[in-house]
């Protein structure tokens, strides 16, 4: 085997005479550990190996483990295995963004080769409850262990033990590893994020120097955006309850096809640390198997009596919490597998110098993940039987229990958004959740909606989709739909000690979810009648295209609002040279109907109107709508005269259909821009509207023309961004364009005296609390105006604290915020500086929280959002806006603000009444400000048609 020399350092100059070079060449640079930190200990000591069984130095041409492979190598290694060894199999299941394929790679005995799809039938019967834990040891059939690593890209060393874990197992002689694949068949996926992998290795080699630098903080490790996410840098580690990403849903696929009894999955953590494994911290989710934490100690002490063999550190139960649904190993585990944690310090790919001054070396700490994982396996095959049958009881729990549910049953109306419903049902059913559709309309006599409210006597309708919480995955049907998951008494009053004392917060990620609320669908619990009929659901398609197939010859084209597709169609219209209107209220059309002939039809608020009469110009205008409503999927429908059907309402031609503004989008990129969240808005443009978009380099801003572009896109993290270069943004937007800030970006421009805009924070208007709380009060009751006749023209007398302020509070009646009404705390001393007491409040900030939002009817940012008056929105971080406009989306009054999630009353006093998205004219030109991400982890479905709205509709909103 040739093994590539490392080099400290450059040769020096030559000093021969003659014909001799002045200067010798260059030498490669090698990457990875060097010579002066490596670390040569075999992984596997004293282990005999099959020498017919192909190794990973044959492709790597070096040390497994010194260097990061590319996700080409990785995959070649497993292709060598495959050919080389009777107990490989490779599965491609899917590819990513990039065109990358997604590999599994089936390593069990050749024996059970032989009958594997025999093996995961009886997976899947046993999955399913139609096989018990008995049936299931009566026929002798091997567990499953999912063994995935490098979800996130960055954190190499998970991804590259993984070929070297599967040459052991693929050729290792020794009596443990042969047993074990005997009594278990190991699906193990290499690379779950390949695209972010080769993110970060592209940095590494271009940072690479003849010098090792042991720096944790070097620029040599990574820059931004670093390899954390997918192609749209998206954390997959959050992804598996909402599968917004490809390679998520691939996951699904396969892994229902092998349903896992042991789930494991590996990570880095910081590289100053050493090692974790479960079992997990507090606070954890009530629906997890009853047995899990008992299972995770086993495992943790093999692996912990292999980490003491090594003299490594490791350590347990300190951070990494079991409350939030979306984490890999919690998906594995609520769906009754043992969920196992892996955190290596890491050193990305090279070596690296802790603060003691211990050096690890890159390679070490591949060893750490690998002596994990076959200890992890070797574990779970000699407790195999045990937890299978705990993972039938949990399965067969999932029928059964019941408890703390507002019905026994989750169901879903479908809705004007068929796109949206389609992708919240697709996401159930892909992770083996049951739906099912009713055959007939039926009433319900108790229940409660997204919003809180009750459902009582209501009839939902025939097509009604219907996922019972009893049913094999209930465990994940309660976890993804409880509207308020809560904590128990033991962790919240350590938690609350811990904030007070200000060792800050033990909650790791978000504190609420809720995958309906997200995805927008209109969904309810409810406890389900008695004889309702029912078929299982089929997997869902969206109906697509024009409606009544021909568009050709119509006076006009309209796109009903509250179809997602409408918005993409209207944008993509306009980049094709189409002049686009948007309606400002309700109107009624004759249309073509499915069968071609006229009908009526009524459409929303913010729907799309082409009129043909401006629209001439274009190349077969017929050709290009009836295109666009086909590659947008949009329902578009053809309006067969202008005037309004029945002669009410607004007519086609007139002025309640304003013309829009193409869209030139530009989003800020680049450091200090929050890379996630910068991606999450980046797909929602690219892929959700499918129009173009220009990434700005927040750090190359010289020369940038903003004239080029009417929408200008500042994500979380751009406050300092902002600051400065105010004065050629301020110009710009005061010029005509529209600028949308984000979460953190649009804190940082409500500061005192800006010029982009009147927001401020509350912490800067502490003494102007009262005046917000009077115009809050006035906005409120002008959405639902009384007038009182006889007081107006004097006919009786005038209600005591009336004055024609349509039902709102007058000066005299006001509830002071800061220490009475609904929004009180009693617990604050009056005498306490105002700044002060918001301080303390800060303290107790919500980590991410479902709140109730109220919906401003008028706003064009809030068109296509139907007629409700509220919606679910998510909140979190200490900043709270305050306007002086009235906001587009208001957060409720303090007794009625949260929906889910953990709210002490300290933050709920602080964000009650407050702005949460808001549009105000600057200039000629506007700022559109978010208080949270409205496309938070791409699957807040609901609030994205803000964003999108912002998008497209911001620039026309200006005319």
């Amino acid at each position: 085997m040739l093994l590539v020399a490392a080099t400290a350092a450059p040769p020096g100059p030559s000093v021969q005479g003659g014909d001799a070079p002045v200067l010798p060449e260059h030498a490669p640079i090698v990457f990875g550990d060097d010579a002066a930190n490596g670390y040569v200990d075999p992984f596997f000591p004293g282990a005999t190996y099959d020498p017919d069984v192909a190794t990973p130095e044959s492709i790597l041409g070096q040390p497994a483990g010194s260097r990061i492979a590319s996700h080409d190598e990785v995959l070649r290694i497993l292709e060598a295995l495959e050919r080389t060894s009777d107990r490989v199999k490779l599965r491609r299941y899917g590819s990513t963004y990039e065109g990358r394929p997604l590999v599994a790679a089936i390593i069990t005995s050749p024996e059970n080769h032989a009958r594997l799809d025999d093996i995961a039938g009886a997976a899947r019967a046993l999955r399913d409850t139609d096989l018990d834990a008995e049936g299931w040891l009566g026929r002798g059939v091997p567990a499953i262990a999912w063994m995935g690593y490098g979800i996130h890209g960055d954190e190499t060393s998970a991804t590259e033990a993984a070929p070297s874990f599967a040459y052991h197992l693929a050729a290792s002689q020794d009596e443990s590893v042969t047993r074990a694949l005997d009594r278990v068949v190991v699906v193990l996926d290499p690379c779950l994020n390949p695209d972010g992998r080769e993110r970060i290795r592209s940095m590494v080699v271009q940072g690479a120097g003849y010098r090792a630098n042991l720096d944790d903080g070097a620029m040599q490790r990574g820059r931004w955006p670093g390899g954390r996410g997918n192609h749209y840098l998206f954390d997959m580690n959050r992804d598996w309850m909402a599968g917004e990403a490809p390679e998520t849903r691939a996951r699904w696929r396969i892994l229902a096809e092998f349903p896992p009894q042991l789930f494991v999955d590996a990570h880095e953590m910081g590289g100053m640390d050493t090692f974790l494994f479960y079992p997990q911290a507090d606070p954890r989710n009530r629906h997890l198997p009853e047995q899990l934490d008992r299972w995770q100690r086993a495992l943790a002490a093999g692996a912990a009596e292999a980490f003491d063999r090594y003299g490594w550190g490791y350590y347990t139960r300190e951070w990494a919490d079991a409350l939030y649904p979306g984490y890999s190993d919690a998906w594995g585990s609520l769906n009754g597998a043992i969920g196992m944690l892996y955190e290596q310090g890491r050193t990305i790919g090279a070596p690296l110098e802790r603060e003691s001054g211990e050096i690890v070396a890159y390679r070490e700490s591949v060893h750490g993940q690998l002596a994990a994982s076959l200890a992890n396996l070797l574990t779970f095959s000699e407790l195999r039987d045990g937890i299978v049958r705990d993972y039938a009881a949990h399965r067969e729990r999932g029928k059964t229990d019941l408890a703390d549910l507002d019905g026994d049953a989750f169901v879903v109306r479908p809705s004007g958004d068929v796109e949206r419903d389609a992708r919240f049902i697709r996401a159930l059913q892909l992770q083996t959740i049951r739906v099912e559709v009713a055959r007939e309309p039926f009433e319900v006599a108790r229940g409660r909606d997204l919003l809180g409210a009750p459902v009582e006597g209501e009839t939902f309708g025939e097509g009604t989709w219907i996922i019972r919480a009893s049913q094999p995955a209930g465990a994940l049907v309660r976890t993804y739909l409880e509207f308020d998951p809560r904590l128990d008494e033991a962790f919240l009053n350590e938690e609350r000690a811990d904030i007070e004392q200000d060792r800050g917060s033990g909650i790791y990620d978000v504190s609420a979810w809720n995958l309906a609320r997200q995805m927008g669908v209109d969904g309810a619990w409810v406890d389900l009648p008695g004889g309702v009929t029912t078929r299982p659901a089929a997997s869902p398609t969206a109906p697509r295209g024009p409606v009544g197939g021909d568009l050709s010859g119509a006076y006009a084209w309209i796109a009903d609002a509250p179809d997602t597709r409408s918005i993409r169609f209207a944008a993509q219209a306009m980049e094709a040279g189409l002049a686009v209107h948007v309606s400002d209220e309700p109107f009624t059309a004759t249309v073509r109907g499915e069968d071609g002939e006229a009908t009526t039809r009524t459409f929303q608020r913010g729907s799309f109107l082409l009129r043909r009469h401006e629209n001439e110009a274009a190349d077969d205008v017929d050709r290009v709508v009836q295109d666009l409503a086909r590659s947008t999927g949009a329902r578009v429908h053809a309006a067969v005269t202008g005037r309004a059907a029945g002669g009410e309402g607004p007519d086609l031609g007139g002025g309640h259909f304003d013309l829009l503004t193409e869209a030139r989008v530009a989003i800020v990129s680049n450091s200090p821009v929050s890379p996630a969240d910068f991606g999450h808005l980046w797909r929602a443009v690219d892929e959700e509207l499918g129009i173009p978009v220009t990434l700005l380099d927040a750090q190359g801003w010289r020369g940038v023309d903003l004239a080029r572009y009417n929408v200008l896109v500042v994500p979380p993290g751009g406050g300092s961004f902002l600051r400065e270069r105010e004065g050629s943004i301020a110009d710009w937007v005061e010029g005509g364009g529209t600028l949308i800030a984000v979460g953190s970006s649009a804190h940082a421009i409500a500061r005192e005296g800006p010029r982009l805009g009147g927001n401020r924070l509350r912490r800067d208007v502490l003494e102007e609390l009262d005046a917000y709380a009077w115009r809050t009060a006035k906005e409120r009751a002008s959405l639902s105006v009384a007038v009182d006749v006889a007081e107006l023209y004097g006919d009786a007398p005038a209600a005591e604290g009336g004055g024609g302020d349509g039902g709102a509070p007058d000066e005299g009646e006001m509830k002071d915020p800061e220490g009475a009404g609904a929004s009180a705390d009693p617990a604050v001393d009056r005498d306490v500086d105002p700044e002060a007491i918001d301080a303390w409040r800060r303290r107790f900030s919500p980590a991410a929280v479902i709140l109730r939002g109220e919906v401003d009817p008028t706003s064009w940012l809030t068109a296509g959002c139907g007629d409700a008056a509220e919606m679910p929105v998510l909140f979190r971080g200490s900043s709270v806006l305050f306007s002086n406009v009235r906001p587009a989306v208001r957060l409720a009054a303090a007794d009625s603000l949260r929906l889910g999630g953990l709210l002490w009353p300290e933050a709920r006093v602080r964000i009650a009444d407050s702005a949460w998205a808001t549009v105000e004219p600057v200039g000629r030109g506007q700022v559109v400000s978010f208080a949270a991400s409205p496309v938070f982890r791409g699957s807040w479905r609901g609030t994205m048609r803000l964003f999108l709205n912002a998008v497209v509709v911001g620039p026309g909103s200006l005319r």
